[in-house]
């Protein structure tokens, strides 16, 4: 042994090396390609980081869905609601005299329009407020309504049938009076009727009214209803829009706030007693008032 170290010195180290090389070193095998094993924390740690991130991308979901608790959808009924701005803005047609083409060609006659009215301050042709016979030309146009819970009937009973009566009695009461002629003035008197109470030359309450009666037509179950839980709520929906547009232009108006919210409360205490009582009806109001059941049923935050 010791000759056999002496004659080869560089042997020992020559082992040494073989055996600090691995022979595995390229191995192939399951074991050694697997992955290093997690311990049981590592697991729990990274499934609640998982379901965390779940939760988070549910809430946004669930946020970016929240209904408008306020308006809604649009529906049949809330478009057929007037708007005061829009309503006021429409202009109603004018009445104006029957101008012959000798009065028309007149170059040094003065007309003066006041009120959608049309008022002639020349001596020669006739006022519309003058005693002459002077037939009108009444152009007429459709108001969006009328104020004091004046229906179309009413209206067409009044400014269409009421001037042909009155004609019909001067006639009886003297012989004088002429059909032709006396008909375009008591037309003008209708016209001048229909002008006052139409909502054009009304309020925003008066708006609001003829909305809350369209409300308790559209809802109402029997003729006279209007206690009914789908009339209760398409009223408060009517004031609860209209205060909507109130505060969107006066954000400082906390009074209206106030009974805004007490209103969108109320609404939602008669649909869960309609929901209670009737379910089909139920469906079927939220679907008229365009509003979803998330935001009847669930805790309203406005």
């Amino acid at each position: 042994m010791f000759g056999l170290r002496t004659a080869l010195p560089g042997a020992r180290s020559l082992v040494a090396s073989t055996k600090s090389t691995p022979n595995n070193a390229f191995h192939t095998s399951a074991s050694a390609l697997a992955r290093p094993r997690r311990s049981r924390k590592d697991i729990v740690i990274q499934i609640r980081k998982n379901n965390l991130q779940k939760q988070e991308q549910k809430r946004i979901d669930f946020e970016a869905s929240t209904p408008d608790y306020i308006i809604g959808k649009q529906t049949e009924f809330t478009q057929s609601l007037l708007r005061p701005q829009s309503v006021f803005q429409a202009p109603l047609a004018a009445i104006k005299l029957a101008t012959t083409p000798d009065a028309t060609n007149n170059s040094n006659e003065d007309t003066t329009k006041t009120s959608g009215f049309a008022f002639s301050t020349s001596s020669s042709s006739p006022s519309i407020f003058s005693s002459s016979r002077t037939p009108l030309v009444v152009s007429t146009s459709n108001p969006s309504g009328y104020q004091h819970f004046l229906t179309e009937q009413e209206a067409d009973l009044i400014f269409e049938k009421v001037p042909h009566v009155q004609v019909q009695e001067l006639m009886v009461r003297s012989t004088l009076v002429n059909e032709k002629l006396q008909l375009p003035i008591e037309q003008q008197k209708a016209e001048l009727v229909r002008r006052i109470t139409a909502l054009e030359n009304g309020n925003a309450k008066q708006v609001t009214l003829e909305n809350v009666r369209r409300a308790r037509e559209a809802f109402q179950r029997a003729e006279g209803d209007t206690g009914s839980p789908e009339v209760q709520a398409a009223v408060m929906t009517v004031r609860i829009q209209n205060l909507h547009n109130h505060i969107l232009n006066n954000k400082k108006d906390k009074h209206n706030y106030r009974r805004l919210r007490m209103l969108i409360h109320q609404r939602q205490t008669v649909l869960k007693y309609l929901k209670k009582t009737y379910p089909e009806r139920y469906h079927v109001c939220l679907d008229r008032l365009g509003l979803e059941p998330r935001a009847i049923e669930d805790e309203i935050v406005v």
